[in-house]
């Protein structure tokens, strides 16, 4: 195991809560309201509540073994070979959501805020800043959610005080109106967004937080604060926008800092959650990234993680514009030899 500076559990659980909420403040909220409508805010805390019981799983298995990562649990609980073959399955998974999580920063940016700018020099700056924390190690990046940490709570009460006036509670009415298949279908889509994605914080935990007792608090804290957050945005979402405009919107939590407007003085505020976005999905790249770059090192047996950085780096900047040109091909026809630039 690659031994670095250990992190205490206070810098765990602000990690826990910027990683749980990370891209899921995209995505959650229209998929589960899709599902849910109006009940969707019950939905997601049935999800946090669930949540608990997956910590609990995480939190057992890492007691178990405290000094090792998740790759070496695996070869520790399935054997050398066996272990090394889930192992890499684990990195490669990493690898495509890590691109995933990617996408979401460039897409988002070049939707809303700058929509001339090409995908990939979103790619390159945002993972170049991820590179350095990466390479500094786990401790610059614990360090650095003790210091982002304060201000996201006030960015996001900024968000939160000026939408008060807005909220109209006939949009969560009727409540439970919902079937029962469909809630059911919400809250696995919140818990397969939020909290079933803890495996990748083995990597961190206990191997990483010599105190697993306050560890394993913060890390239920740190569950039921970043769920927490995403149900506020969620009942945020319905009741200023409505359960309708809430599922179609591509992101109803930008959509709620457009919508502030404080006494005519107070407005264009949107890029609050803009910052918030940047925030979490910088702590959740990564922690995904710090994982694949270990995985990497332990099914090749290297020491010095650092060396796959910038290939890896490089491959989760490209891969999204390749699933972009595949699909583009597949679904409307376009020849890869005349296939546009402007689309990446």
């Amino acid at each position: 195991m690659l031994n670095e500076i250990n992190i205490s559990a206070a810098q765990f659980r602000k990690l826990v809560t910027l990683y749980s909420i990370g891209s899921t403040i995209i995505v959650v909220p229209a998929a589960i309201t899709a599902d849910a409508h109006q009940d969707a805010w019950i939905a997601a805390l049935f999800g946090v509540a669930s949540g608990i019981g997956l910590v609990f799983l995480f939190t057992s298995l890492g007691k178990m073994f405290p000094t090792l990562t998740l790759m070496e649990m695996n070869e520790k609980i399935l054997g050398k070979l066996f272990g090394k073959i889930v192992s890499a399955v684990f990195v490669l998974s990493n690898l495509f959501i890590s691109s995933q999580v990617l996408y979401y920063v460039g897409n988002f940016l070049t939707t809303q805020i700058l929509p001339y700018t090409p995908l990939t020099a979103i790619h390159i700056a945002f993972m170049g800043v991820v590179i350095v924390g990466v390479r500094l190690g786990i401790e610059v990046i614990a360090r650095s959610a003790e210091i982002l940490f304060p201000w996201f709570v006030g960015l996001f009460g900024l968000l939160i005080l000026p939408m008060i006036p807005q909220i109209k509670i006939e949009h969560i009415q009727p409540v439970f109106e919902i079937h029962p298949k469909a809630f059911i279908r919400a809250v696995l889509t919140f818990l397969s967004m939020s909290s079933l994605t803890y495996t990748i914080l083995l990597m961190i935990f206990s191997s990483h937080t010599p105190d697993t007792k306050k560890a394993t608090q913060s890390f239920y804290i740190g569950n039921i604060a970043g769920g927490l957050v995403m149900v506020t945005l969620i009942l945020l979402g319905i009741l200023v926008l409505g359960p309708y405009y809430s599922q179609i919107t591509m992101f109803p939590s930008y959509e709620l800092g457009r919508r502030i407007d404080v006494g005519n003085f107070l407005q264009g505020i949107e890029v609050v959650i803009a910052i918030l976005w940047f925030i979490t999905l910088f702590f959740k790249l990564c922690i995904y990234f710090y994982a694949t770059l270990l995985g990497f090192a332990n099914v090749f047996h290297i020491k010095d993680y650092k060396l796959f950085s910038f290939p890896v780096a490089l491959i989760m900047i490209t891969l999204p514009l390749l699933c972009i040109q595949a699909f583009l091909i597949k679904r409307i026809g376009i020849q890869k030899r005349g296939f546009p630039t402007a689309y990446l």
